[in-house]
This record gives C-alpha cells, sequence and structure tokens, in this order.
C-alpha cells in the first residue's frame, strides 16, 4: 500500500498487529550528526545561554520530528561537561559527548547512610504523591503544557505521553548495587516501602495527566536484566517488582493507554511474567544480550507489539550501512506486523550517522 498513513494511524495500527504502509521508526534520537542532517544544519558551539539551549532543542525536535514515527523523549541532552548537586547531595556528571549524566559522588559512605537517604527518598517521594492527589487538575496543567511545548518541536512524531518506573532504577542506581543488595537483605521491608510508593506516586500521575487524544502510549520500564540473565532474582521480581507493574499497568489501560514495556538485557526467563502483568508491548529486545525479535514473537505471538532490536553497540556503531539494511530487513521479516524498528535503547553518539541513515532508508521503502 502507499505511504499515506499519518504517523498517528501507522502507530496505532503497528501496537493493534495490523498491517501499515510501511514499518514505523521508533527510537531516542541523541546523535549530534543526525541532529545537524535532518535539523538542516550545522549544530551552533555549545555552550549553556538561553539562545543556544533554545536552538540546539529546535534542531533536535526538527530531526526528531524528521526521522521518527514514534519516539519518548525529545532533547539534545547536556551542552556542557559540569557537575551538579541534587537536593539529597548526590553529585552528577553531565557529559554532552555521551549524551548522559552519571553519579560521580553520593552523599553516603556507609550501610547506615545509605539507609538515611533511602529513607528520605520516600519521605519524599510520598509528598510529590500527595501533591498531585491534593490538586490533580493543577499538575495534569502544568504537565500538559510541558508536553505540548515538547510535541510543538516534533510535529506530529507520536511521543509516549509519560515514563514510569516503579522506583527500582532510581533506588539502585542511587544506593549502587552493593548498598542495594545489603539493604535487601537486611531490610527488605524499606526496599518494598520504596517501590510501593515509587508505583504510587506514577499511579496517581496516570490519573491525573491521562489523556489519548495527547498520546496513545506510554513507557513502564524497570531495567531487570543484563547480558544473558536477570539482575534480581525470579523470586524477588515475582514479590516485588511484577505485580506493581501490573498495577501501573491497569491503571493506564483503564484510560485506554497502551504500555510499552521497556528494560535492557535478557528477559526470556520472565516472559510469561511481564505478559501476565499487562504488557502491551517490549523494548528495546537488546540483540547484544541474547534477545532475539525471532524467539520473543514466537513466544509472546501476535498480541505484543515489539520495538527495538537494531543493535547500537556494535551494528550501528561499527557496523556498515549494507549490514544495518540486511539486519533492519531480517528484523522486519521475523517480527512481521506489529514492529516497530529502532535501536536496542537510543541512537547516540557512539552510532554513525551513515548507519542510522540506512535504517531510515530501509523503513521508508519497507511499503
Amino acid at each position: 500500500m502507499p505511504a499515506t498513513m499519518s504517523k498517528r494511524e501507522r502507530v496505532e495500527r503497528t501496537m493493534a498487529g495490523q498491517e501499515t504502509d510501511r514499518v514505523p521508526l521508533y527510537d531516542l534520537l541523541r546523535n549530534d550528526a543526525a541532529f545537524a542532517h535532518f535539523g538542516g544544519e550545522p549544530l551552533p558551539p555549545l555552550a549553556k545561554d538561553a539562545a543556544t539551549l533554545a536552538r540546539l532543542n529546535h534542531l533536535a525536535g526538527q530531526a526528531v520530528g524528521a526521522l521518527l514515527d514514534m519516539t519518548r523523549a525529545v532533547g539534545f541532552g547536556p551542552v556542557v561537561e559540569e557537575e551538579t548537586t541534587d537536593e539529597f547531595g548526590f553529585v552528577h556528571h553531565h557529559a554532552p559527548f555521551e549524551k548522559t549524566s552519571w553519579i560521580s559522588r553520593r552523599p553516603f559512605d556507609d550501610e547506615a547512610g545509605a539507609t538515611r537517604f533511602l529513607q528520605q527518598w520516600v519521605a519524599r517521594i510520598r509528598e510529590q504523591t500527595r501533591a498531585i492527589e491534593a490538586n490533580p487538575a493543577a499538575h495534569r496543567e502544568q504537565y500538559h503544557r510541558a508536553f505540548l511545548q515538547t510535541q510543538a518541536l516534533i510535529g506530529d512524531t507520536v511521543n509516549l505521553l509519560a515514563q514510569h518506573g516503579l522506583g527500582l532504577d532510581d533506588i539502585r542506581h542511587r544506593l549502587g548495587f552493593e548498598y542495594f543488595a545489603v539493604i535487601n537483605a537486611e531490610d527488605p521491608g524499606l526496599i518494598s516501602e520504596a517501590l510501593e510508593a515509587g508505583t504510587a506516586r506514577n499511579i496517581a500521575e496516570c490519573h491525573a495527566i491521562a489523556d489519548r487524544k495527547l498520546s496513545p502510549v506510554v513507557l513502564t520500564y524497570g531495567d531487570i536484566a543484563g547480558k544473558n540473565k536477570l539482575l534480581h532474582s525470579p523470586a524477588f521480581l515475582r514479590a516485588e517488582f511484577f505485580p506493581r507493574l501490573a498495577r501501573l499497568n491497569a491503571a493506564w489501560h483503564e484510560h485506554g493507554i497502551k504500555c510499552l514495556f521497556h528494560s535492557d538485557g535478557y528477559l526470556m526467563e520472565v516472559m510469561d511474567d511481564l505478559l501476565a502483568a499487562g504488557i502491551d508491548g517490549l523494548n528495546p529486545i537488546e540483540t547484544v544480550a541474547g534477545m532475539s525479535i525471532k524467539e520473543v514473537r514466537q513466544q509472546c505471538g501476535p498480541e505484543l507489539f515489539l520495538a527495538g532490536g537494531i543493535d547500537m553497540s556494535q551494528l550501528l556503531s561499527n557496523g556498515n550501512p549494507d549490514e544495518v539494511r540486511a539486519a533492519c530487513h531480517q528484523a522486519i521479516a521475523e517480527a512481521g506486523p506489529g514492529y516497530f524498528m529502532g535501536s536496542t535503547t537510543e541512537a547516540d553518539n557512539s552510532c554513525t550517522l551513515d548507519n542510522l541513515l540506512a535504517m531510515y532508508q530501509v523503513a521508508h521503502k519497507s511499503q
């Protein structure tokens, strides 16, 4: 069929497992060369003044609008190499080329300090929940205003309405794996309390902001796996993670909004648990971690839409366009209808522009 569908129609039909005019592209774009290419002009010298930030975000938005059918975040990312300190005392290092930040110093160096922080974190999240529940209309207005400002940057590309986890990623990242494991062993009730606080906060926000007219899909997430294995035991996930994920997905389903679940790593051991928790889609299908689009489709059937599967850590970064095109055609063939093509997490500066263009070209010639 001719490529005549709107992006929204293409996205909705793909989520429903229906045929489309071409395979849609879904990604998190964080690539300077793509920003310049699709934005239509060279990037200005990086600086943190308001005019430069606005220009960079405009170019990032233009690029997302030109390249992608669906995305989950829009922006240029860090613009200067710097360190900042947050309200809890964590020092974060921001890196423009890597397009990310990481914790360079924590405000504690023992278990007691880590426990005090986590208690403070729980209190802060509960405070946010009370504020949302006390005035959901005000929260909705503020959230929608920011969302529509972002939407204006990307045109008709579908933007996921929210990115909601359960608190697992945040507390594990802030504590570090060592302190997370120690506290979970010695005071598992506190970890459970933190996960409950994070879940309740995002369920409250869901009911405040849900609006299918703005977007038909959200990201629910939790990085629960690494290469070839889970990061947590199946017993822990079945006690603490999957039931809360089910509640969060169910809250969004009440509003007719679908849930694309994101976790890096090898998930096949718990795919049945994820399906039972009500996920509608899966991302990013990290191939170098052992995931296979073909195996996921065979195990989960046509009801689950898939997003990702084109390796960014080796193929899009170190491969050549012919190899990328071959991987894209294979992914389309194995996934069938219900597939959003994209990188295995994000198209950052490790990816070459030629390889991103190869993926784009396959998508636009797939009808």
